[in-house]
């Protein structure tokens, strides 16, 4: 089965700007989590071989801290910010901050409120 993306950016002010790009692979793994305020190091099973991304979109609506493999010697830290997604894309001018496997994914909350954090990935499951 094939799996389709289309990201959008788009910039408004007068006059517009847009860009589409699609990507198209073989697997799309989707994660809705919802973390409690005051959670530390709250673990999620979650495994990709960030090999295989071609699209990921990371939300939170709250700014919390995400780590990757491990809450206390984590692989990759990423602050997500309230309602400021983080996305990388294959052709992407950014490096992905994603660069080891993820085994597991570790959450800690202190903003005050729960937080939902979504994650959608389009990837290729047996990358090469």
């Amino acid at each position: 089965m094939s799996f389709v993306a289309n990201l959008l950016q788009k910039l408004a002010s007068g006059n517009e700007v847009s860009e589409t790009q699609t990507f198209s692979s073989d697997s799309r793994t989707e994660r809705s989590v919802s973390v409690a305020n005051s959670e530390t190091d709250y673990l999620v099973a979650f495994s990709l071989d960030v090999s295989g991304i071609q699209v990921i979109i990371i939300t939170s609506d709250q700014d919390i801290t995400m780590e990757t493999n491990s809450g206390g010697a984590a692989d990759e830290t990423i602050n997500l910010l309230a309602n400021n997604p983080y996305i990388w894309y294959t052709g992407s001018y950014y490096t992905n901050l994603l660069a080891t496997d993820i085994t597991a994914l570790y959450f800690t909350n202190s903003s005050g409120e729960t937080a939902t954090v979504d994650i959608l990935v389009v990837h290729d499951s047996t990358p090469a």
